[in-house]
């Protein structure tokens, strides 16, 4: 059931890829008549007229290379922040490591104490009256 459903999905999309391709097409092919006077920031001349089909291309072309431009910067967006959180996740690492080494430290000072204390105990005990 499970790999019909994903069939039908998948062919589903495949279909509606294939129509939208085909309504590009046709609006690209009724349109290759018409002319139109384009002012492109002083690149074009606007007393000549250009293809309307040309226009529908380049607009295209631009907008999907501001799609890529914008999609690439929300990814470095996305690999600042982890980077970030890598570097606060490697600084909290550090300072537990830190604390660890400094209770170790901290731990043997005071089993020395005990030892110490402990092995002075039994001298001193006689002396109270134990």
């Amino acid at each position: 059931m499970r790999l019909a459903i994903k069939t039908f999905t998948v062919y589903l999309r495949v279909l509606v890829v294939l129509l939208v391709v085909g309504a590009i097409g046709l609006i690209l092919f009724n349109n290759r008549s018409y002319t139109v006077k384009v002012w492109l920031f002083g690149i074009t001349d606007p007393d000549k007229s250009v293809n309307v089909v040309w226009v529908m291309l380049a607009t295209a072309v631009c907008t999907l290379t501001a799609w890529w431009i914008v999609s690439l910067g929300r990814g470095l967006m996305h690999d600042l922040r982890e980077v970030r959180r890598e570097r606060k996740l490697a600084l909290t690492q550090q300072v537990t490591e830190q604390r660890v080494t400094e209770l170790d430290v901290r731990q043997r000072r005071v089993e020395e104490q005990l030892k110490h204390t402990v092995g002075d105990g039994p001298n001193d005990s006689a002396d109270v009256g134990f």
